[in-house]
């Protein structure tokens, strides 16, 4: 299974993402969810550096893929920030009402 983190301050901002796990829906380069899951994580990432001019910090690996949002952000950053990482989300949990079994999403508050 596919795990989503979303870990928020107390004012609900978003401090940092993780998704690890696969799906296992089909054999290794052949599953779609795993695919798609990968794709919205990684364009999310390339987003905030390339749209929003965000230096985040990621790590991307097999199977696992951290984002570190940098803490106290300009308005304008933080917006796109959230607007990039939010649509990312969107995606996500569009996966997940269709393939439920396949990915879980956590949002929590550190």
């Amino acid at each position: 299974m596919i795990s989503v983190i979303i870990y928020r301050d107390s004012d609900g901002v978003i401090e940092q993402f993780v998704i690890k796990g696969h799906a296992c829906a089909a054999d290794p380069g052949e599953d779609i969810i795993c695919a798609a899951v990968s794709a919205l994580g990684q364009t999310a990432v390339l987003s905030l550096y390339q749209i929003a001019n965000v230096n985040v910090k990621y790590e991307i690996r097999k199977g696992y893929l951290k984002c570190e949002l940098p803490k106290n952000l300009a308005e304008k950053e933080l917006h796109e920030t959230k607007l990039l990482v939010d649509a990312m989300l969107l995606g996500l949990k569009n996966i997940q009402e269709s393939y439920p079994q396949y990915i879980e999403i956590r949002d929590k508050e550190v």
